[in-house]
């Protein structure tokens, strides 16, 4: 049995711009995995809000080799004692986790959704996303798009309700307001949310950063639309807490570390009767295949990742007038 990291260097179509950062590249890890009975992928994007960087996920991948008998993992029990016993980064976590998953269903016979007990993916529609960009690029950047049901747009406090107003002019598809902790004051995004009347807002996406649980309590009060957690859910979550804050989490694998933990959180977020949203990080069509798992069980489907990749190298997944499917 043989595992291993390559390093990919990946240019991006545009300048991915957040509210808090921007990049034209992503630099992420593809996981091999070679056992007798196949040769495993999986994927690591690593994201510096959570404090992962490149060196840290080698570092740590490393240090996992060295502790750990590869021959000993042969079910998702010692699997999860074996992962559960490294301080990883949750995408290390995942990719780890998926590869051997997927050696392990392989040898049960079993394709990995049948092995996590999820029905057969199917193709689903997703949105595709906009970065915080200039007024004067936005009807060339919208103008492919047409195919897409709806687009997440992200701002910042700054130029937010001025983007969408352009953007109204150009499209009336559904749109996703992902503010990614770009606003600091309650009443400052109160009034931008008064500037959304008229709009197709499908819902927003965490306006606040994470900490400020009593802004978001209080603005779930007052406002209209839905309000989606992101950053608020990593690996685990206090349902009671977040159903106060939210009407919907966004669960991506990346963030979560784990599909057995993905399932969990959809469970706990669908028993305390909010929705989910099965997104991604800038991934290729590697990690997007195992978001593909969860977009028949979920309400918002965000799995756009690979299509921002310049050159996306492995086709696991077609998208065609806006609908993913598995190759």
């Amino acid at each position: 049995m043989k595992l291993w990291l390559e390093k990919r260097h990946l240019d991006l179509k545009v300048n991915w711009k957040l509210s808090r950062n921007q990049t034209t590249f992503k630099e992420n890890f593809i996981v091999h995995l070679e056992t007798p009975r196949g040769h495993f992928l999986s994927e690591i994007a690593p994201n510096i809000r959570y404090g992962e960087t490149v060196e840290g996920i080698e570092k740590q991948f490393a240090a996992f080799l060295n502790s750990v008998d590869l021959n000993l993992i042969d079910s998702d029990l010692t699997l999860t004692g074996f992962l559960n016993t490294s301080d990883l980064f949750h995408s290390l976590r995942f990719g780890l986790e998926s590869a051997f998953l997927s050696d392990i269903a392989n040898k049960k016979s079993l394709s990995l959704s049948q092995y996590l007990g999820l029905p057969k993916p199917v193709k689903v529609a997703t949105s595709f996303s906009m970065p915080i960009t200039s007024i004067g690029e936005i009807k060339d950047y919208l103008a492919p798009l047409g195919r897409f049901q709806s687009l997440k747009i992200k701002v910042d406090a700054e130029s937010g309700e001025e983007m969408l107003k352009e953007i109204k002019k150009h499209t009336s598809v559904k749109l996703r307001v992902d503010a990614n902790e770009g606003w600091k004051d309650l009443d400052q995004f109160l009034k931008f949310e008064e500037s959304l009347k008229g709009m197709n807002i499908e819902l927003i996406e965490q306006p606040f950063p994470s900490s400020m649980v009593n802004e978001y309590k209080e603005l779930k009060k007052k406002t209209s639309h839905v309000l989606l957690a992101d950053e608020s859910i990593e690996d685990v979550g206090n349902f009671s807490e977040l159903s106060e804050q939210f009407h919907a989490i966004n669960i991506k694998l990346m963030k979560t570390g784990s599909l057995i933990g993905a399932c969990e959180l959809l469970n706990q977020a669908h028993q305390h009767h909010m929705k989910a949203m099965i997104g991604c990080m800038i991934e290729t069509s590697i990690g997007i295949s195992y978001g593909m798992l969860f977009g028949g069980l979920v309400e918002y489907v965000d799995l756009d990742g690979f299509l921002l990749i310049k050159d996306e190298p492995f086709r696991l997944v077609d998208e065609t007038e806006g609908i993913l499917s598995l190759n």
